[in-house]
């Protein structure tokens, strides 16, 4: 009797964080969906949707920015009766968990590089990376550079790793093409393609 009801609670616990959950992004979405504007670093309107594809952009720079010769010891690093560690190897630094949860601990703080911009023919509002990074050129126009569309952007950013950390972590680690897809469309659902909001 007592493990039923026990068993009732936590399901009823689960459910209810679930529920609230929803609530809250979609406050975040305000109902809209994610879709890239243009090419030129304009992501949707959704914060979340724009968050996810930010941050998987801006970690991929960072990744491929990284010295590509930087190694880390792992293993065990015991040392048997010969005086040998016979358990240690080298491992890429750049994409590895230790780099992705470096990464992670800062890239929220990217966020100011970002304002909000509206497309000419819609209408519809998005966010628009408008400091360019080494050697990049940036084309800005139709932009909004006041401080609130970084806040929001950075408030769904946090929001984003603090409950995906892991998968972040997990789909940069294994893959560097279609981490953004896995992200934010699939493991997220942030973010849907054209043909599945027509559906809706």
């Amino acid at each position: 009797m007592f493990r039923t009801v026990l068993l009732q609670l936590l399901v009823a616990a689960v459910l209810l964080r679930d529920a609230a959950g929803k609530k809250d992004m979609a406050a975040y979405c305000g109902g809209e969906t994610a879709r890239i504007i243009t090419p030129n670093w304009c992501l949707s309107v959704a914060p979340p949707a724009a968050a996810c594809k930010a941050v998987v952009d801006e970690l991929q720079y960072s990744i491929k920015s990284e010295d590509p010769t930087k190694t880390l010891q792992t293993g065990s690093f015991r040392v048997d009766s010969h005086g040998r560690q016979t358990g240690v190897r080298s491992k890429r630094y750049a994409g590895s968990e230790t780099h992705l949860t470096e990464l992670l601990e800062k890239v929220c703080e990217l966020m100011s590089n970002y304002g909000v911009t509206t497309d000419p023919s819609t209408g519809e509002k998005g966010y628009m990376r408008i400091n360019s990074r080494a050697g990049e050129t940036i084309t800005i126009s139709n932009v909004n550079f006041s401080s609130d569309g970084a806040r929001e952007l950075s408030n769904a950013c946090s929001y984003f790793i603090s409950e995906y950390e892991d998968d972040i972590i997990d789909v940069l680690q294994d893959q560097a093409e279609g981490a953004e897809r896995e992200l934010c469309y699939d493991i997220t659902g942030y973010c849907r393609s054209s043909s599945e909001r027509t559906e809706l």
